[in-house]
């Protein structure tokens, strides 16, 4: 049986009893969890609290942690996804899936060609949808996602292994130096020549993601399974 999943930011994870407040136990309850049934804390910060639930207490309830593991599911390195800005749905499920996949941080990037959707509180909305796909996923902490940010400005700043998804790009091992991987996902038509020659300025290597043609959301989950398997991560 798959544990439920609780999350409790700024919980202090130590073994032993702990309660979990109303706001957050309710989804335990809608899950129609039972004393004895498995239970999952996470503070979103790296660390799982695994153990049982205990008792109901007025809406909140009730769990004794076993054991706590640290940065579970989390990438050797870090994993940077620069995607070009889509559309609401588009780029809420590439922040879904990329979550699911290890990314450690999503760069939201602005281009010549992006979808533009000038709304404040996109990056709010993206850490919620990250949160839940940890949730579900059960890895120990989500990517930190922030205000999208010009091509220029993150080819500049751009660490690690620097990779940008690309038809004509390479195909085989790739090595990391050990500062992560920087990756970096064009907008639906791709960048433009002169952003192209930009991003090449910056260091960037082509990585192939096969014959076929992709969707922008779709060739940044693709691009994320394909370099972590190229780098040996598992």
């Amino acid at each position: 049986m798959s544990p439920t999943r609780l999350i409790v930011e700024g919980v202090e994870l130590v073994r032993g009893e702990l309660v979990v407040p109303p706001p957050v136990a309710r989804h335990a309850c809608v899950a129609r969890l039972a004393p004895g049934e498995p239970v999952e804390v996470l503070d979103l910060a790296g660390g799982v609290g695994i153990g049982r639930l205990v008792a109901w207490e007025r809406g909140a309830c009730r769990v004794v942690v076993e054991s706590v593991v640290y940065e579970r599911g989390e990438p050797p390195e870090p994993l940077r996804l620069a995607l070009a800005v889509l559309h609401t749905a588009a780029f809420d499920w590439a922040v879904e899936k990329a979550t699911e996949l290890g990314a450690t941080k999503i760069v939201p990037v602005v281009s010549a060609r992006t979808q533009r959707e000038r709304r404040p509180d996109r990056p709010a909305r993206w850490r919620r949808v990250a949160v839940a796909a940890v949730a579900q996923c059960g890895r120990s902490r989500p990517p930190v996602i922030g205000e999208a940010v010009a091509l220029g400005e993150v080819a500049a700043r751009a660490e690690g292994l620097r990779l940008v998804a690309d038809p004509a790009g390479l195909d085989g091992p790739l090595t990391s130096s050990g500062a992560g991987v920087t990756l970096l996902v064009g907008p639906e038509g791709g960048f433009s020549d002169e952003e192209r020659e930009q991003i090449v300025a910056a260091g960037f290597l082509g990585v192939a993601l096969g014959p076929r043609t992709l969707r922008a959301e779709t060739a940044a989950v693709a691009a994320l399974a394909v370099v972590q398997d190229r780098l040996g991560w598992r």
